[in-house]
Parts: structure tokens; sequence; C-alpha cells
């Protein structure tokens, strides 16, 4: 059975930020990428039946896949790993808990919104409940569906009368989007959560670049031989 486990009491107040699998990763990127500038730090976990058990090794220690992590009076959950339907009922309910004895605002999730293909600046879109975080900068998405994890935890949190705000950065899937996540980071300053994302942009920039170098000169080893016209 799932518990949540703190090595502290959080500090509350603010909302829960929940940072699970998404297109481009851009979640689970932003997460790391706040952690490593120190602006959000490890202070617990989540105790859950996974179907194959999983332990993450992550900068020479040892933890459990479903984190938490505190960052001004709001906390982080993140997972890097696929759920099935049974962990993720029971993850959810653990996060309900979280809210209702720490005395939450509401809920955030942080998702990708898929493009074909990748841009120099990344478009916000959300969708919230009445009184769920709206944040600046962003559209309202007035159509459209979710699947996967997000979408459970935003019904659920809609049917316990939770706040509750999909934020969704325009991403592609190729490789993990340090623009889209740059995008997510940024839209949290309000909440308290700032971070100069300019590294996370240029390492992102220079990866593609490279990718892309790579790419022109396998397609030139690869261009077949042009016959001689005057031969």
């Amino acid at each position: 059975m799932a518990k949540f486990y703190f090595k502290k009491a959080p500090k509350s107040g603010g909302y829960i930020i929940t940072a699970f699998q998404t297109v481009g990763y851009i979640s689970i990127l932003a997460s790391r990428y706040l952690e490593e500038k120190g602006a959000i730090k490890d202070i617990g976990y989540i105790d859950i039946d996974i179907e194959t058990p999983v332990a993450v090794i992550d900068r020479g220690e040892i933890s459990f896949p479903v984190r938490i992590l505190q960052a001004e009076n709001s906390l982080f959950i993140n997972s890097q790993f696929p759920l099935d339907s049974e962990a993720i009922t029971e993850l959810i309910g653990q996060i309900f808990e979280i809210y209702k004895k720490y005395k939450f605002k509401g809920i955030i999730c942080l998702d990708g919104l898929a493009i074909d293909k990748g841009k120099d600046v990344s478009d916000l879109y959300y969708v919230s409940t009445k009184d769920g975080f709206q944040p600046a900068n962003a559209r309202k998405l007035e159509d459209g569906a979710i699947i996967g994890l997000n979408a459970e935890l935003t019904l659920k949190s809609k049917m316990e009368g939770i706040p509750v705000t999909l934020l969704m950065a325009e991403t592609h899937s190729e490789i993990p989007d340090g623009v889209a996540a740059a995008a997510l980071i940024n839209a949290l300053s309000p909440l308290g959560i700032h971070v100069d994302t300019r590294e996370l942009v240029s390492e992102y920039k220079q990866t593609l670049a490279k990718i892309d170098d790579m790419l022109k000169k396998l397609n030139k080893k690869e261009e077949p031989n042009k016959p001689d016209l005057y031969g």
C-alpha cells in the first residue's frame, strides 16, 4: 500500500506541482534543472507498489522513483518511470492526502503539448478549474484531449473539488526539450520559484546543433557518387 514519507515537515501554503513523464520529457527536465540549481530540494518520497520494482540512482545516491521536493512553500512530486493503472490510483490518493493534510492551495500538473517542429520560444497553454492557478503569458486551451497520469489526476482533482491546473508548453518529442522546460520553469516564477533558464536553453540548442551537424555528415557519406556525364 502506498505511503508518503517526509524527512522533515514540508513548508505549505503554495501548490503541489507534479512532474511526470510527458512529451519531450519537459516536466522531468524542468524539475531536474531546478534541483541542480538548488531551487528545489529533496525532502521525501512516496513508497508505491510498482509492477517492476525500481530504485533510482542519481549522482551516486539511491532513492525511490517517486520523489518529493520542496520549492519555497510549494512541493514538487516527480517520477521518471511509467506507472500501471493501480500504481497511478495509489499515487493520486497519496497526492490528495498530502494536499489535505498540509493545506495546499491546489495542484499544478506540468505537461507538454506536441508540435511538429521545435521552436526558439515555446508557447504556453493551460486548462484549469475556476480556482486553479492561471499563469501569466499562457493561453487557455479551448479544445483538445489529455491522456495518461495527468488526465486521471486532473479529473479526480475536479471530482474532489481540488483546484487544479494543467500547464503545457509546446514541445516536440525528438530529444528532451530545454526550450519548453525553460518555459514551464519561467511560468512558475509567481510562486517564488526563480531560476535563470538561459543555461538550460543554451545547452539544448548546442545539443541540437551537434545533432544537426552529425546528421549532415551522415547524409553526405550516404550520397551515391554522381555519374560522370562526360565519360
